[in-house]
């Protein structure tokens, strides 16, 4: 018999013998929250604390929290495909995984201009192997979470030879593409012909070499991921990859005309109009792939979790992540203000969060051990993680005295802040009443 409340995160009844009552008209409600949210995730990704993976981490479990509670809002999660707890860790570090490549050297190609040793050695170049530069990053960065994602859904079943197959299909693929730019490294850098790259003084160009050598084994791991679904015709899987690598390909690539305006008289941060547009353009594919792959499936039954699943795959990634989050925001808040703390200030505060955060996750693990097929992750504990994200991206992001580009951003932030908080709460209302 099943316990009133187990299931929906929202404390209503469960319903799994019953239709859905999420029509098309509330998943456009969550794809646009999804965008919305992501903005602002995407945007402090990159603020002054955070940046490469460890911003990475912010985006990425900002996103699979509001994954983990829309999967649940109408009791069904387990019904699901892609409802279980490890979407948390899929999209978490699937996302923190892309912070590791780097690509602001692309951004003067955009702009017509490739660098020898910027400001210096300029030379005319099209702005179009810029917009395919970074196409190319923003596919292996929504691939790979793409990847995690499908993983964690299979159509069939997988023993451990499948798995080792399957892993090592991306690791191949990172060599093949690792070796293709080594040995053909004429078909992605400008002016290889000439041997700028071999002249160490020449930094800017170093930077393009290594960044194409280091995007290039990200790149493989996407690719050789897809080509293991595909030959196992897993086309489920397929389309959650495609869709989660053009999703934040696309933005990535279109946005980056943004930065055709820097110089110009406004002076605004064009760079965070980039990242927020790449955050809104990954957040509507969150959107897409949970409405096309995400919806209840009778067919596909109830499912327990194991115990393992539930804390590494959902209690693990949310308490880790915040962890790094609180750090980190005092981190960017000591560098944005020019403070020159001692380094114990900074154990001191850290701690004032970490021990509790550390106590809540205990208690976690406790309950779930207990009961492994009980209730799903405290509503008000993904809430304050979410919370604290919000508080720390307008932290590290207020500047004194404000300049017009740190207005420009604070109600762009708060913009997208308060119109994800009202979608939701026209979300919560049509479910709660079953209107539109």
């Amino acid at each position: 018999m099943k316990e009133e409340g187990r299931e929906n995160i929202m404390g209503n009844p469960d319903q799994s013998s019953e239709k859905s009552n999420i029509t098309p008209f509330h998943y456009l409600l969550i794809a646009l929250i999804f965008g919305f949210m992501g903005a602002f995730f995407w945007a402090i990704r990159g603020t002054s604390g955070f940046g490469g993976s460890q911003g990475g981490l912010l985006a990425g479990v900002g996103w699979g929290i509001l994954w983990y509670v829309f999967s649940r809002l109408d009791g069904r999660g387990r019904q699901r495909p892609y409802g279980t707890d490890a979407m948390l860790a899929a999209i978490t570090f699937g996302i923190a995984y892309g912070g590791m490549t780097g690509y602001g050297v692309y951004i003067r190609w955009i702009q017509g201009s490739f660098y020898l040793n910027l400001p210096e050695g300029s030379r005319p170049i099209g702005a179009w192997t810029g917009y395919a530069m970074l196409f190319i990053c923003g596919l292996h960065w929504g691939g790979v979470p793409g990847a995690f994602m499908a993983w964690c859904a299979p159509r069939k079943p997988l023993n451990h030879t499948n798995w080792a197959i399957r892993v090592g299909a991306g690791f191949l693929g990172a060599f093949l593409a690792s070796a293709v730019v080594r040995l053909f490294p004429d078909w992605f850098l400008p002016f290889y012909d000439e041997g700028i790259y071999e002249v160490a003084e020449y930094r800017t160009a170093q930077r393009a070499l290594g960044s194409i050598r280091n995007i290039a084994p990200h790149v493989g791991f996407f690719l050789g991921f897809l080509a293991y679904e595909i030959g196992r015709k897993d086309w489920r899987a397929v389309g959650m990859i495609l869709i989660m690598a053009f999703g934040f390909a696309i933005p990535f690539t279109i946005g980056g005309y943004w930065h055709t305006f820097h110089g110009s008289e406004v002076h605004i941060d064009w760079w965070k109009n980039w990242e927020m547009t790449i955050g809104f353009g990954g957040g509507l594919a969150f959107g897409l792939a949970f409405y096309l792959f995400n919806r209840p499936d009778p067919s596909f039954g109830p499912r327990k979790p194991t115990v393992n699943v539930r804390i590494w795959g959902g209690a693990f990634p949310v308490w880790f992540t915040s962890c790094f989050i609180f750090m980190n925001g005092y981190r960017g808040f000591v560098n944005i203000h020019d403070l020159d703390w001692p380094g114990w200030i900074r154990i001191v505060i850290s701690v004032i969060y970490v021990l509790p955060a550390t106590y809540v996750f205990a208690l976690w693990i406790r309950r779930i051990r207990r009961d492994p097929d009980g209730s799903p992750l405290p509503v008000k504990a993904l809430g304050g993680v979410l919370a604290l994200i919000v508080v720390v991206g307008f932290i590290v992001s207020w500047h004194v005295p404000l300049e017009l580009y740190n207005k420009v951003l604070l109600v762009s932030y708060t913009i997208f802040v308060l119109v994800s908080a009202a979608l939701f709460g026209v979300l919560w209302k049509g479910l709660r009443t079953g209107t539109d």
